[in-house]
């Protein structure tokens, strides 16, 4: 029997019960059917909702190497199943994916690609190769309750006028976050687009939106064609019925992570060869979605905060009361309120004098013990910035 690849996307098709439920669907017509998560925001959904065993979440993957994952294992037949805001941003979102599937040099006449849109309940068939129209056929009458729609043309998402490279980003409303590489780079200001500029890599301006300028040096060199930019009002539309949790692997071997940004959790999380049992993170929206990530892990967590929070975590507005964080908190846990625009500063401080200009350090004995002392360090390097300790015991 030939294998259907899912590739899931995204928090709100799972928390929904979407996902769960055309997964049964087409087991039940007598598929064999095998689901992977691209991208990471969908992590804590998947956990939330026991699906660990249903939905592959083992590997970081964004969602057009999901495309890749399994085409190299002879999985040719794949289906987004997405929820997104509006069926525009979900169909900018499959034209994004089969886009940098191409871009990498894949080979679309392999490929049979096609999306399930629950936010309009739409069915768009992106590609059918030869030889799969029935299948098609087959698998869409199935969603009795979706419309097909045509696809978006593939086309480049980038236009070049002297030395700068522009980037249009649709199906946006005013207030949303625009997100690259997991940081919040703007606001959007109108409706409609807005258009992201850079020169050699480097982000200059948002048509359409204000930069938050101190968060720009948190971004690596970017391939406009490549990034996958996302804008959104908070990052987990939907509310999992319950929180989940996930038991780790233990290791001898423990390690304190520095994190700037959520991109990355997971990915330490998973490692092999180490046990995260603190994680020190830097920055208002960080520590907020960190910390809703980590108590599903039973780490600890030493937030450093200033009150500038872009609101993309619901539940947090401003930041600006400290109290808005103890639902994101890990057991045991401590926030650190500093003076405004000093938790960059006070994060590069014990970067250079904690982590040794790393993102990672062996913690060896009592971890206890070495929770308190790595406290104490960090209280002395920020002691002049400090306004407010925050501490969860739950």
């Amino acid at each position: 029997m030939t294998t259907l690849g899912l590739l899931i996307h995204g928090p709100e098709v799972i928390d929904e019960g979407e996902a769960e439920e055309a997964i049964a669907m087409l087991t039940e017509a007598g598929l064999d059917v095998e689901a992977t998560l691209g991208g990471i925001t969908g992590k804590t959904a998947v956990i939330d909702a026991g699906l660990q065993h249903t939905i592959d979440i083992n590997n970081d993957m964004k969602p057009s190497e999901v495309v890749e994952y399994f085409l190299a294992r002879g999985i040719d037949f794949i289906v987004l199943l997405n929820h997104a805001k509006t069926e525009e941003s979900g169909l900018m979102l499959g034209e994004g994916i089969l886009r940098n599937f191409i871009d990498g040099g894949g080979a679309k006449e392999k490929l049979s690609f096609v999306q399930l849109e629950y936010s309009s309940r739409a069915i768009v068939r992106w590609l059918v190769k030869q030889g799969d129209e029935t299948r098609f056929s087959d698998m869409a009458a199935l969603f009795t309750n979706f419309e097909e729609r045509g696809p978006y043309k593939l086309e480049s998402r980038c236009k070049k006028e002297l030395n700068l490279v522009l980037r249009e980003i649709r199906g946006v409303h005013p207030g949303e976050k625009i997100v690259v590489d997991g940081v919040i780079i703007g606001t959007a200001t109108r409706s409609g687009s807005v258009t992201l500029v850079t020169r050699d890599g480097e982000l200059i301006d948002v048509q359409g939106g204000t930069l938050i300028q101190h968060n720009l040096k948190k971004l690596p060199t970017l391939d406009m064609e490549r990034e996958m930019i996302k804008t959104a009002s908070v990052i987990r539309r939907t509310k999992p019925k319950f929180i989940g949790a996930e038991n780790r692997k233990r290791t001898g071997k423990k390690v304190a992570g520095l994190f700037y940004t959520v991109e990355n959790i997971f990915p330490k999380i998973e490692k092999q060869d180490a046990d995260i049992a603190v994680a020190v993170t830097i920055g208002d929206d960080t520590t907020g979605i960190a910390g809703d990530i980590l108590k599903r892990f039973g780490i600890r967590m030493i937030g450093i905060t200033d009150g500038d929070a872009d609101g993309l975590i619901e539940g947090i507005e401003t930041g600006a009361a400290l109290d808005e964080y103890v639902k994101f908190m890990p057991r045991n846990s401590i926030i650190m309120r500093l003076k405004p625009e000093t938790d960059d500063i006070v994060g590069e401080k014990i970067k250079a004098e904690i982590f040794n200009g790393g993102d990672e350090i062996v913690l060896e004995g009592d971890i206890e013990t070495l929770f308190d002392d790595l406290k104490c360090r960090i209280f002395e390097i920020a002691k002049e910035e400090i306004m407010g300790v925050l501490n969860s015991s739950e």
